[in-house]
């Protein structure tokens, strides 16, 4: 029998009147709501639990609540929401191909209408140049041992022979017995080299805070290439430790707030937008649409 989710026709299974169609002739939902309706009734009709799902795939409850309420906003990048669905589909036993071309309609169609960014593009960080603070301790270290050793080469060039005692007889001074001293150079102590310096890596710190009864995730990607995405939920507060600057990406940025430096940064979006930002070390810059990054 045929039974309507919204927009979509889905199969339960029973005949009904006449008969029944396959499921190549469905007719798939292509909407966020439309098509979490149709999961959740299938979940339904396969007599399978939601906790079942979590407990075999891992995967927080709130990631699969929101695919079947079609809240499209608070969940992670599409790569891993298509992975949880293929899970999903396994697990109630149906066949996971025209679901998954479903949710990539569903999917385009979400961002069409939340203006959300598809993919957030990083520049690798400008080379560094010639390192003065590493060097310049190393250069004054070799100039010091250069310089003692041309006064050591002066001094054994400078050592004469002193002209003969006023006070010898007259004999003597005829045939005066002159022995040549060989000199005798200076030891050199190895000079210490100074402690290179080590550059100093400037760390962003970022509170990101999330309402009571909202959801909010973030996705963030530091200097140094780091990376990482979570799913937070209501009252929950997370603290960030960034070589910056840093990127920060917001999904559903009406429900967070973001503390830099001491200062809170309130109304960074609307209900369901996805943001962009840059972490400085003590400020917090919005990257408006059609940014590259920088």
């Amino acid at each position: 029998m045929i039974n309507t989710y919204g927009c979509s026709l889905v199969d339960d299974g029973d005949p009904g009147i006449g008969t029944g169609r396959p499921m190549t002739e469905r007719i798939m939902p292509d909407r966020p709501e439309t098509l979490g309706d149709a999961l959740k009734a299938m979940r339904q009709e396969a007599n399978v639990d939601l906790d079942v799902i979590v407990d075999e795939t891992k995967v927080s409850r709130g990631v699969f609540e929101a695919l079947e309420c079609g809240r499209y906003q608070i969940l992670p990048q599409k790569v891993f929401c298509k992975n949880f669905l293929r899970q999903y589909l396994n697990i109630i036993g149906v066949d996971e191909r025209p679901w998954l071309d479903s949710f990539e309609r569903a999917w385009d169609h979400f961002e069409e209408s939340s203006g959300s960014f598809r993919t957030l593009t990083v520049e690798a960080p400008p080379p560094l140049g010639f390192n003065w603070r590493l060097w310049l301790p190393v250069l004054a270290g070799v100039l010091v041992i250069l310089g003692l050793l041309l006064v050591v080469v002066l001094s054994a060039q400078s050592d004469e022979i002193l002209p003969p005692d006023p006070r010898r007889s007259s004999a003597e001074r005829l045939n005066p017995i002159r022995t040549m001293s060989t000199p005798t150079p200076l030891a050199l102590q190895a000079t210490p080299e100074p402690d290179q310096e080590q550059p100093l890596e400037q760390t962003v710190t970022a509170i990101v805070r999330v309402r009571e009864n909202g959801e909010c995730w973030i996705h963030y990607r530091d200097r140094e290439g780091r990376t990482g995405q979570e799913l937070l939920f209501g009252g929950t507060t997370r603290e960030l430790q960034l070589v910056g600057p840093a990127l920060l990406t917001l999904g559903n940025a009406d429900a967070a707030s973001v503390t830099v430096a001491g200062r809170e940064y309130s109304d960074l979006g609307q209900a369901g937008q996805v943001a962009h930002f840059e972490l400085g070390f003590a400020s917090l810059t919005r990257l408006e649409p059609g940014s590259d990054g920088n």
